[in-house]
């Protein structure tokens, strides 16, 4: 009888101590699991950070063999992850500043590499990080094309203050022969040297206008008068060629301008207009109320020469651009800038081997 009760309580305390280990079994099972729940945040963590950088990083085991690339490296070397992982070889040639991918396009980097210990300092391999510099050694590049650019500026600006002096006084001279010489061969070969004098200095003045900020001088005036003083002026310079110049009014226009920056604006579209006709044509300049916006005044310039086509015509305003071998590609620039800083605009029509029309629309009262 003793015997079963001993028995009894053996059994009775492998029972407990049976739970007790199911119990510690399956309490370690739940830490093990949320360990194994930490480990994997941890990781989608680091893949997730590793990813959203633009930096291309690559780890290396003791053996050399990649064990982690991250998503910029598949982008900046153009190959798959599981392409390069087990093996030793990024597939990519890296120079002194400069990486050549095998299949992808070569880039400036900044590249560097440490080596990665564990918690025990223990060497387990080594980290490889680059990052793609292109775009700012095109900014570096830009920056100091930019620099020469504004010095050489700041030279042609005092050279061409420097040649205008002087012609002034060329054309002021060439102005008194030829009109003591007037009616005589003389008295013309010094009207043509004034005419050219005349149209240096307006190349002058536009290199001048395109270096410094458009501020008009605004003050009342006739606009009639302006315009058809340059009409006479273009008649007279262009007298001796089959060019002519017509000066059609529909009104009397006054406005408030710089007189001086209207005229340079007109000067440089006539030029445009008369150079757009090498074997010579007619130049018509129309003065009226605009049909476009009330109370405003519209000068239209309207050759028949060579014409543009559509893509020659987007890009006329633009600065540099000239379809001249020998223009500088300023003057109607700057005639745009000049009609803006008026509050107006200007637009331009043309059609190749149909002649142009250039419509400069300004705020205006009648009179």
């Amino acid at each position: 009888m003793a015997d079963i009760e001993l028995l009894n309580k053996a059994i009775e305390s492998f029972n407990s101590a049976s739970a007790t280990l199911t119990h510690y079994y399956k309490t370690l099972e739940d830490k093990v699991e949320l360990l194994t729940e930490e480990v994997e945040h941890k990781k989608r963590l680091l893949n997730s950070i590793l990813d959203s950088i633009d930096v291309g990083v690559v780890f290396f085991d003791k053996q050399g063999v990649i064990r982690l690339v991250n998503s910029a490296v598949e982008q900046l070397l153009s190959v798959k992850a599981d392409e390069i992982i087990g093996g030793e070889s990024l597939r990519a040639e890296i120079r002194e500043g400069t990486i050549v991918p095998e299949n992808g396009k070569p880039f400036y980097a900044l590249v560097s590499s440490s080596a990665v210990n564990d918690s025990e300092e223990q060497n387990i391999g080594h980290v490889l990080i680059f990052k793609d510099i292109t775009r700012l050694k095109q900014l570096e590049t830009e920056s100091e094309r930019n620099a020469r650019l504004r010095a050489m500026g700041e030279l042609v600006l005092k050279i061409a203050h420097e040649i205008r002096n002087p012609l002034g006084s060329i054309e002021l001279f060439a102005n008194l022969i030829s009109s003591d010489l007037k009616g005589t061969a003389h008295g013309e070969y010094a009207n043509r040297i004034s005419n050219s004098v005349r149209s240096l200095v307006n190349t002058l003045d536009n290199m001048l206008r395109f270096s410094r900020e458009i501020n008009p001088r605004c003050e009342e005036c006739l606009l009639n008068g302006v315009v058809d003083d340059i009409c006479r002026e273009f008649r007279e310079l262009f007298s001796g060629s089959k060019v002519r110049i017509e000066f059609i009014e529909h009104g009397q226009y006054s406005v408030r301008a710089d007189k001086g920056l209207i005229r340079q604006a007109l000067i440089n579209i006539l030029l445009n207009s008369v150079q757009a006709m090498p074997d010579g044509g007619i130049v018509t300049v129309e003065i009226y109320s605009s049909h476009v916006l009330p109370n405003a005044v519209e000068i239209s310039v309207r050759d028949n020469g060579s014409g543009m086509d559509e893509e020659t015509r987007s890009k006329i305003f633009e600065p540099f651009f000239s379809t001249k071998d020998r223009g500088t590609g300023l003057g109607l620039s700057i005639t745009h800038g000049i009609i803006a800083a008026h509050g107006g605009n200007i637009n331009v029509k043309s059609l190749p081997g149909k002649g142009t029309e250039f419509v400069i629309i300004l705020p205006s009262k009648s009179e």
